[in-house]
């Protein structure tokens, strides 16, 4: 297991009410929670824990506590699973850019200490309320190369899905490709999907570089996205669903 840049494309493909899909290239860090520190140390325009160009802030991941990052991640799987995990993690992430951060989802990959998936957390932030929520997915016992799970939905996300929805999501362990995959299904009818497909390419000064100075950077992509998106859907007359 070793830290990676992970890129590829994220389609959405929504057939109901009314038809409407996109697809754009995403660029995400796929960072060990115990190297952080001397990932991001040394370097010109990254750093850990300070602004910078590009930096990694414990204060935009989960739990936003004086705790660290991955205790924080290993309490949220005690609490749901009710198990001490011990082992590496690692989160598929985008960092700050420029002073600005926003993740509609970052994903925490658990590892016990023969390196085999224990436990996915997938942690999600809505906008524009900033609200965040984390689904943990127990991978125990699971021999499948894609992980399966059901769930009823219980966060509300975008005003232009409704609470009663039943996802289906399912994932790979990260390899050469992380592979993700998330239907909708409302009323037993498949309503709606959204697939990350990434390959794998190596973390150096560069690769880092690149990232932060290509136009425009991932966060700022990422919302600029959500928003223009919501805006297609409205004069689709997709129906609205306010804030439960």
């Amino acid at each position: 297991m070793m830290q990676a840049i992970y890129e590829g494309t994220l389609n959405h493909t929504r057939v109901k009410p009314n038809k409407h899909a996109f697809q754009y290239r995403v660029h995400m860090l796929y960072l060990d929670l115990d190297d952080l520190v001397r990932t991001f140390s040394n370097k010109l325009f990254w750093s850990y824990n300070r602004f910078n160009l590009g930096c990694f802030l414990r204060s935009d991941y989960f739990g936003y506590s004086k705790n660290s990052l991955k205790k924080s991640i290993q309490d949220e799987i005690k609490k749901k699973l009710h198990f001490k995990h011990q082992g590496k993690i690692f989160v598929l992430t985008s960092p700050r850019y420029f002073g600005y951060c926003f993740n509609p989802v970052s994903f925490y990959y658990c590892f016990n200490l023969k390196n085999k998936l224990e436990v996915i957390v997938s942690h999600i932030t809505n906008t524009p309320w900033n609200e965040n929520h984390a689904y943990v997915h127990d991978c125990r016992g699971l021999k499948q190369a894609m992980k399966y799970f059901q769930f009823q939905k219980n966060f509300h996300v975008s005003p232009f899905m409704p609470m009663d929805v039943q996802y289906e999501w399912s994932f790979n362990e990260p390899g050469k490709e992380i592979v993700v995959s998330m239907n909708n299904m409302h009323k037993k009818e498949f309503i709606f999907n959204a697939t990350m497909r990434l390959h794998r390419r190596a973390l150096n000064n560069q690769s880092l570089n690149y990232l932060l100075f290509r136009f425009p950077p991932e966060t700022f992509k990422t919302i600029m996205a959500i928003y223009w998106n919501a805006l297609r859907l409205k004069f689709k007359r997709i129906p609205f669903f306010s804030h439960p």
